[in-house]
């Protein structure tokens, strides 16, 4: 016996077989971005007015620069599967569809790597000292 609505007799398709896994998946970012996103504006509140030499300073402790990287993985995860699920329900051109999905997985990739890539810098200073102050 096939548990099937008439529509989806009618259309031949099944259930895509990921809403539990994306289910989850929403609800365990959800979760730990709740604890993740106060010490972020923690954080921010904390840097504000200081110097960029503390601000480097501060985002170098390895404790902060994990809870910061953290907080970017997870929640740009989290905003694709937001997106994502946006965009299934109420898109219903099937090349727009693809389109947006596809956009929406190389914006947060590039603007989750160029974020994971400031923390870092910001962390480990810069890799080459240029002073341009002073005259070749």
């Amino acid at each position: 016996m096939a548990f099937k609505t008439p529509m989806g007799r009618v259309r031949g398709r099944g259930a895509a077989r990921t809403g539990t896994q994306t289910f989850w998946h929403q609800r365990l970012t959800a979760l730990a971005l709740v604890p993740l996103t106060l010490f972020f504006v923690a954080a921010m509140i904390a840097l504000t007015g200081k110097s960029y030499a503390e601000a480097a300073s501060f985002v170098g402790s390895p404790l902060v620069a994990v809870l910061l990287l953290a907080f970017l993985v997870i929640g740009f995860y989290h905003l694709k599967l937001g997106l994502t699920h946006v965009v299934e329900d109420y898109v219903h051109g099937e090349l727009a569809k693809i389109g947006l999905i596809v956009l929406i997985n190389l914006g947060t990739l590039l603007l989750g790597l160029a974020c994971v890539y400031s923390v870092l810098r910001l962390g480990f200073g810069p890799a080459v000292s240029i002073d341009i102050t002073t005259p070749l």
